[in-house]
């Protein structure tokens, strides 16, 4: 499927690139990663953001602006929308056809739904960041273009725990090693992901390990992240991620869960959905899971976000978690 993904490329002029809803490391490092390959090849790309960029992302902007809103009689010859695994995770506000032409996935995620007209999808890849050097590859081009390197990066270094989840393979470690040749600095890149913490997220840390909860005979680590909470420690919803991970650590644990009440205002009124992020420690496929909860991921991270509330929300992953537990 790459070679129509290039063709739709090479004969268009004018795209529009877009991430999944509230934006990841991955997501919106391969965004930006197309956008300059786009530029590199004589295309116009924009960047389609609609939500806050989350501040330990904001580094890998460089002076890129996002469009919160497409104007009016705007017209793409095409759209990407980059590491998305469910329609349900398209961005707010995403346009509708007649604005975004073709819209095309870029993508690595086992678990999935049918979204996008054209689909390249590689669940070999442990990042959708390789995924955009397979298209820079594609395009015959000799190196990384200017501006690639760090996001790309980004991608997958936050995808692959910096490079310490099984999905690391020896090729994975080789293309991190060219996208630091190609300009990419491991430390800050490493500092702004994983390491530039404020006081207020150590209290959220404290807090939510607070709720920790075990079920299914200690094999699943449950945690949650309430509205009172967050404003309890002084926090944002940009602190809470990767929190989860603190359930997947503990030992015995094969699922690690977070369930997070996420305020939403749409046509249906204001209320709170929840988000569910699950990680396994590595015997599970936790994208099962979260695909029987309408989202999506692969064998080791995945989530979703049910229009209910967290105990209902809590209700529904165990019924989930049952099946699979027996």
């Amino acid at each position: 499927m790459i070679e129509k993904v290039l063709e739709v490329l090479r004969n268009g002029e004018r795209f529009l690139v877009a991430c999944h809803r509230r934006p990841d490391a991955d997501s919106l490092g391969s965004a930006l990663g197309l956008i300059k390959t786009l530029r590199a090849v004589g295309k116009e790309a924009t960047l389609f953001m609609p939500e806050a960029i989350p501040d330990s992302l904001q580094f890998l902007m460089e002076g890129e602006q996002g469009l919160a809103a497409v104007p009016a009689g705007t017209r793409y010859d095409a759209t990407w929308v980059m590491d998305i695994a469910a329609k349900a995770l398209l961005p707010p506000g995403f346009p509708d056809g007649e604005v975004t032409g073709p819209v095309i996935i870029i993508d690595h995620h086992h678990a999935h739904d049918d979204v996008g007209d054209i689909v390249y999808r590689d669940t070999n890849a442990a990042a959708t960041g390789e995924v955009v050097v397979q298209i820079i590859e594609g395009l015959g081009l000799e190196s990384i273009p200017e501006g690639c390197a760090t996001p790309i990066y980004a991608a997958i270094l936050s995808d692959t725990g910096g490079f310490r989840y099984a999905t690391t393979k020896p090729a994975t470690l080789r293309l991190g090693a060219r996208l630091v040749e190609a300009g990419a600095d491991p430390w800050q890149v490493a500092y702004q992901l994983f390491e530039r913490w404020k006081p207020a997220r150590l209290r959220l840390v404290s807090a939510i390990i607070g709720t920790l909860e075990f079920a299914f005979d200690d094999r699943v680590a449950i945690m949650r992240v309430t509205r009172e909470m967050l404003q309890a420690c002084g926090a944002d919803d940009d602190m809470v991620e990767g929190m989860v991970n603190y359930a997947r650590g503990v030992e015995g644990a094969e699922i690690g869960a977070l369930l997070w009440e996420w305020p939403v205002q749409d046509a249906k009124g204001a209320r709170l959905e929840t988000k569910i992020s699950l990680r396994s420690s590595g015997t599970t496929d936790v994208s099962v899971i979260a695909a029987a909860l309408n989202g999506g991921g692969h064998r080791a991270a995945a989530a979703t976000q049910l229009d209910v509330p967290i105990d209902e929300a809590e209700k529904r992953l165990r019924a989930e978690l049952a099946k699979h537990f027996g």
